[in-house]
């Protein structure tokens, strides 16, 4: 065979070298592209940007949204973006990153949350003064009214100042010295055999009184509550259901008045002209609720405390005739648990007291009715 002429072969031998070039050359273009991330080694492909490189860094640093009134975080990651540095100059994500770029993540700055400017009223303060039973208005009060900032996310107040201050409504507890007269009054009933026994000794003595009762016993026990209109006593309100007047909002005020109120009226047939709030818990807006549905508040100056264990008969009755002066109002038990001490001191009272010269007589004989209403 004869031999390929020389021109042959260094022509195969160039096509060689050029596809040899050309194999080297798609492979550097598909090579991974060295860079650190914040310090740390990361392979690129190769035409990869700046935000792709970063990605995770650049999501984990942005900023929160922080509270307006002690800066903790509200909502992670809600706050503004990172910013980037590529070889210590801040850079864009969309930037193609060359191989050896030092990319650095800056961590975005936290966004304060927006707040809101409101006015709120601030309630009508109260004052209590004096010591007699029966509360008079001596001066009804005025609300003020505040400039209040909160946060828009949390809610929390940040600022807030008194634009106009509250001006307090002022209750007195009035009281007639000048004669010797006495009231009884009897809480927490009507209280099946415990009230009835009470009024049957005050039938017996022939001395009226006042039964300030809970609703909620006036519906299970009517017969009582009529029985002693019957008799001749005073029915007044004592709530529904035993509550705190002076933290019940305005609806819970008026029910808990009005509920007592309907169930008295079903059962005697007679509208409540007295109120007493639990506890002698009153204020501003607790007496406004007992006045608009024509209610006279009237709390007590002698509390012998019957309702604690272990009282005896003889303390109840000795503490009694001790403390009452003239225009006092009696504060007694008749429900609310055992009151059978309460009972065996209830004729001593009555005796005891009457040889001091008082007289008993209902609320309103007082003689202090006129200058409370």
């Amino acid at each position: 065979m004869a031999a390929k002429p020389f021109s042959a072969r260094i022509t195969r031998v160039a096509c060689g070298v050029v596809l040899a070039a050309a194999l080297l050359a798609a492979h550097a273009s598909f090579a991974a592209v060295p860079v650190r991330v914040d310090g740390r080694r990361v392979l690129a492909h190769p035409g990869a940007t700046v935000g792709e490189t970063a990605a995770e860094r650049l999501t984990a640093a942005r900023g929160d949204l922080v509270a307006a009134s002690d800066r903790r975080v509200l909502i992670r990651g809600a706050g503004e973006g990172p910013r980037v540095l590529r070889n210590g100059v801040p850079a864009s994500t969309s930037d193609v990153v060359r191989p050896g770029d030092d990319i650095r993540v800056l961590r975005g700055k936290d966004v304060i949350e927006k707040t809101v400017e409101r006015l709120e009223t601030i309630p009508v303060p109260t004052e209590v003064t004096g010591k007699g039973a029966l509360l008079t208005l001596a001066a009804p009060g005025m609300a003020g009214v505040a400039r209040v900032v909160t946060g828009a996310v949390s809610g929390d107040v940040v600022a807030s100042e008194t634009v106009r201050p509250a001006e307090p409504m002022v209750l007195k507890r009035v009281i007639d010295t000048r004669r010797k007269k006495v009231a009884l009054t009897f809480d927490d009933g009507p209280w099946p055999r415990q009230t009835e026994a009470i009024a049957r000794i005050l039938e017996s003595e022939g001395v009226p009184a006042t039964f300030f009762v809970i609703g909620k016993q006036v519906k299970a026990h009517p017969d009582i509550v009529r029985g002693l209109v019957q008799a001749g006593h005073v029915v007044g309100n004592h709530t529904y259901q035993h509550v705190d007047l002076s933290t019940s909002d305005g609806r819970r005020l008026a029910s808990e008045i009005a509920e007592t109120n309907r169930a008295i009226r079903a059962a005697t047939g007679v509208t409540p002209r007295w109120i007493r709030p639990p506890g002698g818990a009153i204020d501003a807006d607790a007496y406004e609720a007992a006045a608009r549905q024509h209610l006279r508040v009237v709390l007590w100056t002698v509390d012998p405390q019957d309702w604690r264990r272990g009282k005896t008969a003889a303390q109840i009755e000795a503490e009694v005739v001790r403390a009452t002066t003239p225009g006092a109002v009696i504060l007694l038990h008749d429900g609310g648990g055992d009151r059978s001490q309460t009972i065996a001191a209830l004729p001593g009272i009555i005796r005891q007291l009457r040889a001091r010269g008082y007289e008993f007589v209902p609320l309103a004989d007082l003689g202090v009715v006129k200058a409370a209403w």
